[in-house]
C-alpha cells in the first residue's frame, strides 16, 4: 500500500499548503494513541490521513505540539472522522488541542439505527469491504517504531473508505429526512466540552464509590502516590499497583508489604514507593 510518511513539521506544513493549492480542503482522518496500556498517561502516536488521492501517515512523536495544534484546530480543513469523541477527549486533555471542523459519521450510523455500529462492520455492510479484525490491534503498541506493514495497512484502512462511506450514509440520511437532525448531532459532538479534571481521576475508579467516607480519603491519597510513581517509571498505573490492591489497602484488608510489584521495578524504587504509601496510610 503506497503512502507518504510525514515526520517533520516542515513536511506537514508543506503537505497542508499543497492541499490548499489544490483547493482540497476535505480529508479523512483518524488517530492511534497510547492510553495507559503500555506506558503512563495518554499520548498521540499516529495520525492517518486520506485526502481522496494520497494516503498519509503523520508521526506526532516527531512534530511539535504547536504545529499539530494548528493542524487539528484548522477551521479551513473539513475532517471526516468516525466516532471522534474519544479522539477529541485525548487531544484536549493531553495536548490542550481543540479538534475542529469535524464531520463525524458515527451520529449518522446511530440515526440510521445500524445493528452493528463499529467502523469495520459499517464498512462491510455499506461498501461490501471486509477488513481485517480489529482485535489484533486493540492492544497494539503504537508508540513503537518501526511499524510493520500489517499495522500500517490497518491504520490506513480506517481512513481510505471514509469518503465513500460518507456519500453512502448521507444518501440514506437524505432519503430518511434525517439530514437536519444529523447536522445538529454532528455539531453537538464537536462542541462538547471534553475537558476532564485530572484531580478527579480517582473518582472514575470502579469500586471507589462503595467505600466508606474515611476509606475514600485514604484511597485518594494512595491513588495519588501510585500516579506519581507510575509516571516516574513510565508504566501504566495499574501495572504498578492494581486497582484491587488499592481498594484493599484503603479498606485495611491488605498490608503494604504484601503487594506484588512488577519485576522491572528496582528494589530501591519499591522501597521508596512503600515508604511513601506508609506515610499516608495511618
Amino acid at each position: 500500500m503506497d503512502y507518504t510518511w510525514i515526520k517533520k513539521k516542515h513536511e506537514l506544513k508543506s503537505y497542508l499548503a499543497g492541499l490548499n493549492d489544490r483547493k482540497n480542503c476535505v480529508i479523512a482522518l483518524d488517530i492511534e494513541a497510547e492510553t495507559n496500556l503500555h506506558a503512563y498517561g495518554e499520548k498521540l502516536c499516529l495520525v492517518q490521513v486520506y485526502d481522496g488521492a494520497a494516503r498519509v501517515l503523520i508521526d506526532p512523536l516527531e512534530i511539535d505540539t504547536p504545529t499539530l495544534k494548528s493542524f487539528f484546530e484548522s477551521r479551513g480543513i473539513l475532517k471526516i472522522v468516525y466516532d471522534g469523541s474519544s479522539d477529541s477527549s485525548l487531544l484536549k486533555n493531553a495536548y490542550n488541542i481543540e479538534f475542529k471542523s469535524l464531520l463525524d459519521l458515527r451520529p449518522a450510523v446511530e440515526l440510521l439505527d445500524f445493528k452493528k455500529q463499529d467502523l469495520h462492520s459499517v464498512i462491510a455492510a455499506e461498501l461490501g469491504v471486509t477488513l481485517k479484525s480489529k482485535e489484533k490491534y486493540q492492544q497494539h503498541n503504537w508508540n513503537r517504531r518501526p511499524f510493520d506493514k500489517d499495522a500500517i495497512a490497518y491504520a490506513l484502512n480506517d481512513v481510505i473508505y471514509l469518503f465513500q462511506l460518507k456519500d453512502t450514509l448521507f444518501k440514506k440520511l437524505y432519503e430518511a429526512n434525517l439530514l437536519d437532525v444529523y447536522t445538529l448531532k454532528n455539531l453537538q459532538v464537536q462542541n462538547r466540552d471534553y475537558t476532564r479534571d485530572p484531580a478527579e481521576k480517582y473518582l472514575r475508579m470502579k469500586g471507589y464509590h462503595a467505600l466508606a467516607r474515611d476509606e475514600k480519603a485514604v484511597f485518594k491519597e494512595i491513588f495519588d502516590v501510585r500516579e506519581k510513581y507510575a509516571e516516574m517509571c513510565d508504566m501504566p498505573a495499574y501495572n504498578v499497583i492494581s486497582r484491587e490492591d488499592l481498594l484493599d489497602i484503603a479498606k485495611g484488608q491488605k498490608q503494604l508489604d504484601a503487594i506484588r510489584f512488577p519485576n522491572r521495578l528496582t528494589p530501591d524504587f519499591i522501597r521508596r514507593l512503600i515508604a511513601e504509601l506508609k506515610s499516608v496510610v495511618k
